[in-house]
């Protein structure tokens, strides 16, 4: 059966272009449609590496969150007594210090806080409790 446009050209007294027919992609749909992959392929890598990024620093915030905890755990099971100003060198570049400030009405309030750079900028967790005497 014949193409309706083949049809039409044979009435015509036309000869059909055999050679004309589409068998291939052209070089440029073929560069159009590499461009497009690797932008495709470029926002791909971008969106990865914002996880990646995000990851990181969920990761050392939930580290510092934990030291901070940890910390205010120890000084309430020392005591009120016991209990002084103090900083410590965590891993992976955390910083953290802590604040006992002087009893008032049987109550010593305590701050801790733990400190990391992150891309240019400072970041920190803050805590704090209060410690009963």
């Amino acid at each position: 059966m014949q193409c309706p446009q083949h049809r039409l050209q044979t009435e015509r007294g036309e000869r059909p272009h055999p050679g004309r027919a589409r068998k291939a992609f052209t070089v440029v749909e073929v560069l159009v449609a590499l461009i497009i992959v690797t932008v495709g392929l470029l926002g791909v890598a971008g969106a990865s590496a914002m996880a990646l990024r995000a990851s990181s620093a969920a990761l050392r915030e939930r580290q510092a969150a934990t030291g901070a905890r940890t910390r205010l755990a120890l000084l309430q099971a020392a005591g009120c007594a016991a209990a002084a100003d103090g900083e410590m060198q965590l891993g992976s570049g955390l910083v953290q210090r802590w604040r006992v400030d002087g009893a008032v009405n049987g109550v010593r309030m305590v701050e801790v806080r733990t400190g990391w750079d992150d891309v240019g900028r400072r970041r920190m967790v803050l805590l704090r409790s209060a410690l009963l005497c």
